[in-house]
């Protein structure tokens, strides 16, 4: 069968292999024909009588010296080489560097994979790099993971070779044991290569050197084996009747009387030809321990008319680094997504695709897919026994192809699960893993992804690196991209459609981010993506990963960052995702009492293991480095936090001091937080924790996070906005009440997803009680985002709610944007727009958000008359924002307002302007008003305002002239260049009092 057209278009342009054959072009052959799928039958049954073979020449040459064939491979295949060549001759190798000892290089060595013989050279086919070689050190970047050390060849065949010369007969000794052979038909084998690929067989009584190659194939009428061109170092002799280099492997054992699997067996002598030697005869103690033959297949099935190339699996040793292995046993492996996974890699030349899979509970693994016909006797897995991973690499496949790891557990049951680390998935409800074309960490620079966000991801490392991140202004726009727009009869729209679309709307409203709801695999959209089986893959059903960076870029070339909400808390419970991975609990705890959330259906991730630890960690390290996010918002923090969080007594366990927190989650998300910050400049960290849990932002003693959700002032100002006018001044302490915590932690002020979801309502539901017109709703919605706006902490706004969008949002549909066209709606987005707009330009509503003496009441007791108005500060006096807001449809004319400075204040923004289709409460936007002495609740001076019901007002303070302004700036610059620590934040740095003191 021929390859994918995928696989085809990908070998013809970005896998080009420069290596020829005897045959002409070398072709890389997916061996998708040599296995069915078990539902598709099995084919009649053959057998296979031995041929005995033509006699082999006399005299092989005069000076040859046998290969010391006395070290075999150990249990899981690894194989080391060293110098055979006497000291002091052409082809002896160099010292070991450094000084190292022979022993210590050996050590190292063993330390590594042996994919490559040091002295073979790779051609690595365009767009990808090869896999990491034997002289790797151990203390390699995990950045060059991908990256192979292949020492230039510097005498190529005409010089030491090895010399495999076919046998007559097998040993009988070369025979694989029949229950062996049975656990192999099975797929239930828990060490194929020691049975499959080259090995060396022993033989007693005589003293040839014998090797012996088992392959695997299906329904295949000619085998034939030779060297593997361009990195062999052997050689099989010409036979006697024939030029021809190429030997047919003619014995053959029948799986079981079906021909599904056929194993094929060639034994061969070896020796080598060193002039040097007089005549055949042991090999010396100081030769080359054993030597796999690097060769490859040709085979022709019953329809081909011509033979074609196989590399066979188990004829390449291991591609995963041992250090790596530790490192991800450690629970420190933030580089794992290069790890685990499928990713394609090129070995000696052959391009394929690395295998790599944490199942440490189970007897086997098997990689199935499309190329071998979901078959798990297929391509068994070498086990890492130490660090319960498997690992496989398979030549000849592609990106694109489909496949799933075949699980045998220890309680005897077979299933097929996805690969926890795939960057790819199938679009729901299919499930199988893809092998990915946007793989970057194995590509070659001008293969990957191009991205021309430069000078953002500049800016932004400067912000961290300053630690001036947080003075920025942060609005931000929360989006489920599935339903923020969709095209005709509710098609979906790709990442790429969606960016020419989002990118002008969030610019034109003046958000600053976007926050993503998890875009991480998911196969139940109704969970938005907070129930996750692919923590390392963009959502499949908007496109693929490069379609979503081409978002990404995007919006960052538009100075716009990008969020994300990240779940470590949880996962989906199907049966073919991460839990009982292999058949026993891996990724979550055993015991239920702290495995399972009841509550949400869910499996809670085992923070106590390692390995689960740097899955988490690798996941979110995968989204920053490789997708330029910007920034990270944990979901659930409080369910980490708390073992009984939302659980009676009797369903949790109590730590081991006793108590209820989670002490392991705890130190996952303090490691999180460290890691994303020391690796990742100016990337911003936001927790949902809905508890009084002191220190989430405090980066010495507490989680580490930027910023938290305060989602109790988000709760006590939708349930104020509920009541019925007449009964708000019994609550209006909800809207005073953050005043007395809000300087304990960095806030994020949301008005999210959660509070308009589920029979909640829309915002605009939440903007009156039964019977509240549609219009005083409108004005309501005004008033509570200038409300937002003004509090410290960064605003947050879910979609739809800059149109006040009717009914609740709904994950199947899109926004209602049809409603945005309506006048009041539209004019409701203007105000929104302008709001953005003045939170960015004016420093004090955002650049001292986290300091306590950026915020002070003028007007919080006036409950009778539902206004509150407050006082935001930034540096200078000048730089001072009035904000003044009335939640009752009254107006209120001559209000008066305490304020700090004399002078004329100008009205910046006022919600009943005609600009918001409002009725013209009092003045319009760029007038004037002057203040008053006498004051009023202690401040100096006093403002009269004209306050519209359901309104808000947005003034600022009055402005000195320009050499003034200038003159108070420079010495405010040089009162500070004394203090060493920088400018003090616990108290107001206002250099000078109102210009009117003095007069």
């Amino acid at each position: 069968m021929a390859d994918s057209a995928q696989t085809q278009a990908y070998n013809a342009g970005v896998r080009n292999n420069p290596e020829k054959d005897t045959d002409g072009q070398r072709k890389l052959s997916s061996p998708t024909s040599s296995f069915q799928h078990p539902s598709q039958g099995a084919a009649g049954t053959e057998t296979r009588d031995s041929t005995t073979m033509e006699a082999l020449p006399g005299r092989l040459n005069e000076a040859v010296r046998l290969c010391d064939l006395s070290a075999p491979r150990d249990s899981v295949g690894v194989v080391c080489k060293s110098s055979s060549t006497a000291p002091g001759s052409e082809d002896a190798e160099d010292p070991p560097a450094n000084g190292s000892s022979g022993e210590q290089q050996q050590a190292n060595q063993d330390d590594t994979v042996a994919v490559a013989s040091a002295k073979r050279t790779t051609a690595c086919p365009t767009g990808y790099v090869p896999t990491p070689g034997p002289k790797e050190q151990p203390n390699t970047n995990m950045n060059d993971v991908a990256k192979v050390d292949h020492v230039e060849e510097a005498q190529r065949h005409d010089q030491t070779h090895f010399m495999a010369v076919p046998l007559d007969t097998i040993p009988p000794n070369a025979d694989i044991p029949e229950y062996d052979m049975h656990l192999l038909n099975l797929a239930r084998h828990a060490d194929p290569f020691r049975m499959l690929g080259c090995h060396r067989v022993e033989c007693p009584d005589t003293d040839k050197r014998v090797v012996v190659v088992r392959v695997w194939l299906k329904n295949v009428n000619h085998v034939e084996l030779r060297p593997r061109a361009g990195v062999s170092d052997w050689r099989l002799p010409p036979p006697l009747d024939s030029t021809s280099w190429l030997y047919p492997i003619r014995f053959s054992v029948v799986w079981i009387g079906l021909r599904l699997l056929e194993l094929y067996v060639q034994a061969f002598e070896i020796y080598t030809t060193d002039p040097s030697a007089s005549s055949r005869g042991p090999a010396v103690k100081n030769s080359d321990p054993y030597v796999p033959l690097d060769y490859e297949l040709l085979v022709r099935g019953e329809s081909e008319e011509s033979p074609r190339v196989v590399y066979d699996t188990y004829s390449f040793g291991m591609t995963v680094p041992q250090y790596n292995l530790e490192l991800f046993q450690s629970g420190s492996c933030w580089h794992v997504d290069n790890l685990m996974g499928s990713h394609i890699i090129t070995v000696d030349g052959v391009v394929g695709v690395r295998f790599a899979v944490w199942a440490p509970n189970c007897i086997c693994v098997s990689v199935v897919g499309d190329w071998n016909g979901w078959d798990g006797r297929a391509h068994p897995m070498r086990k890492r026994v130490e660090f319960g991973c498997w690992d496989l690499f398979i030549p000849g496949i592609g990106p694109g192809e489909k496949y799933g790891y075949r699980i045998h557990a220890r309680n005897g049951t077979d299933f097929i699960k996805i690969d926890p680390y795939a960057q790819e998935f199938e679009v729901p409800p299919k499930t199988a893993s893809i092998i990915s074309a946007c793989d970057d960490a194995f590509k070659n620079a001008e293969a990957r992804y191009q991205w021309h966000d430069q000078e953002w991801m500049a800016k932004r490392k400067k912000l961290g690196e300053t630690d001036q991140l947080h003075r920025e202004p942060m609005a931000i726009y929360e989006v489920h991209l599935p339903s923020w727009m969709r095209g005709q009869d509710g098609r979906y729209l790709s990442y790429r459609e969606l960016a020419d679309r989002l990118v002008p709307h969030v610019k034109n409203m003046n958000f600053t981010h976007v926050e993503f709801l998890p875009l991480a695999h998911h196969p139940f959209e109704g969970s938005w993506g907070y129930q996750v089986t692919g923590l390392y893959a963009p959502y499949s059903r908007l496109g693929t990963p490069d379609d979503f960076k081409y978002l990404v870029d995007t919006l960052h070339q538009a100075n716009i960052g990008v969020f994300i909400d990240f779940v470590p808390a949880h996962f989906c419970k199907d049966s073919w995702g991460l839990v009982y991975y292999d058949g026993e609990p891996c990724y979550e705890y055993a015991d239920p009492r702290e495995g399972e959330h009841k509550l949400w259906g869910t499996a809670v991730f085992n923070y106590r293991r390692n390995e689960v630890r740097s899955f988490l960690l690798g996941a979110a390290y995968h989204w920053l480095r490789r997708y330029h996010i910007d920034g990270l918002r944990i979901d659930a923090v409080s369910s980490m936090l708390y073992k009984n969080h939302q659980k009676e007594d009797g369903e949790w366990l109590p730590n081991e001091h006793g108590g209820d927190a989670n002490l392991q989650a705890i130190s996952l998300l303090q490691e999180l937080n460290w890691v994303v910050h020391k690796e990742f400049p100016g990337v911003f960290t936001m927790a949902e924790e809905s508890t009084s849990w002191r220190g989430v932002t405090d980066k010495t003693d507490g989680l580490g996070f930027d910023a938290k959700w305060d989602l109790g002032w988000m709760n006590d100002t939708l349930s104020y906005l509920c009541c019925p006018v007449e009964n708000r001044r019994k609550c209006h302490n909800k809207l005073t009440f953050r005043g007395l915590y809000m300087a304990h932690e960095r806030w994020i002020l949301p008005l999210s997803h959660d509070e308009v979801v589920s029979g909640k309502g829309s915002l605009l539901d939440k903007c009156g009680y039964l019977g509240t017109p549609f219009e005083d709703r409108i004005r309501t919605l005004k008033t509570l985002y200038g409300f937002q706006i003004g509090m410290p902490g960064r605003p947050l706004i879910f979609m739809g709610g800059e149109i006040g969008q009717g009914r609740e949002w709904k994950d199947n549909r899109s926004v209602d944007w049809h409603e945005g066209e309506e006048e009041l709606r539209k004019k409701l987005c203007i105000w929104v727009s302008d709001l953005l707009g003045l939170y960015r330009t004016q420093p004090a509503l955002h650049a001292g958000d986290d300091e306590t003496w950026n915020f002070k009441w003028t007007d919080c007791d006036n409950n009778n008359d539902c206004i509150v108005a407050f006082l935001r500060s930034y540096e200078f006096w000048f730089n001072d924002i009035l904000v003044v807001c009335n939640f009752s449809p009254q107006a209120y004319y001559r209000y008066p307002v305490g304020v700090p400075h004399g002078g004329e204040w100008q009205l910046l923004l006022n919600s009943d302007d005609w600009k918001y289709a409002g009725g013209m409460c009092g003045m319009g936007n760029g007038s004037y008003i002057h203040t008053t002495q006498g004051g009023r609740l202690g401040w100096p001076y006093c403002l009269w305002l004209d306050v519209p019901g359901n309104g808000c007002l947005y003034l600022k303070s009055p402005q000195p002239h320009a050499e003034e302004k200038q003159r108070i700036i420079q010495e405010a610059r040089r009162s500070r260049e004394p203090v060493e620590e920088g400018r003090q934040t616990d108290a107001n740095p206002n250099t000078k009092a109102d210009p009117e003191g003095s007069s």
